[in-house]
């Protein structure tokens, strides 16, 4: 899976200008308060990895006399660059070749191409997308499967105890019977004994 290994932008959106590099071997976090910019580099990368379809309504920052500019490097070498006012592309692949969208096209993966989709799904599929990103969704799928087993196993226990605690209740108490155990062949022969 092709993947982020460096991300610059500069006076896109809300962001003056940002460079990240996410872990190698992790899940990078983008936080911070409301209007920080964290959809700005979301669209940031849809729009530099997508094209020209992706670029977002008001790309320029507001205020800014320089034009937008992102560089994405990925992880099989392809290095994507947009800037100026047309955002002009520049690829260059991993053996230093130029070449344009359709060469981008080929090496990114659906999801960062359909970044908006990813955006409006729902938050479980946002979870599940992201957990096959980052290569847990089967083990945790397979988790799953086994702590819903458990729970079953459980919840069986469970509600047999509980029928056993409810047929208990309905059993007759007798609070004059002997707390010892009685011998039924001592009974038997008290028995005999009065009736001879």
């Amino acid at each position: 899976m092709v993947t982020i290994n460096k991300l610059e932008i500069e006076n896109v959106k809300r962001i003056k200008a940002v460079k990240i590099e996410p872990s190698a071997t992790g899940l990078t976090v983008i936080g911070g308060n409301n209007n920080q910019g964290k959809t700005s580099v979301l669209d940031s990368i849809a729009w530099a990895l997508g094209g020209n379809k992706y670029k977002p309504s008001k790309a320029e920052r507001e205020g800014s006399m320089v034009p937008p500019t992102l560089k994405v490097t990925l992880s099989n070498g392809l290095i994507v660059e947009r800037k100026g006012k047309n955002s002009s592309l520049k690829v260059i692949d991993p053996n230093g070749q130029k070449a344009g969208q359709q060469l981008l096209d080929s090496f990114v993966e659906e999801l960062a191409i359909n970044l908006p989709k990813f955006m409006e799904s729902t938050p479980k599929d946002k979870a599940n997308t992201l957990l096959q990103i980052i290569g847990v969704g089967d083990q945790l799928a397979e988790l799953e499967l086994k702590e819903k087993e458990i729970y079953n196993q459980r919840h069986a226990i469970g509600v047999i105890a509980d029928q056993k605690e409810k047929f208990a209740k309905e059993q007759p108490y007798y609070p004059d019977a002997p707390k010892e155990l009685v011998s039924i062949s001592e009974l038997i022969q008290q028995q005999q004994a009065i009736l001879a």
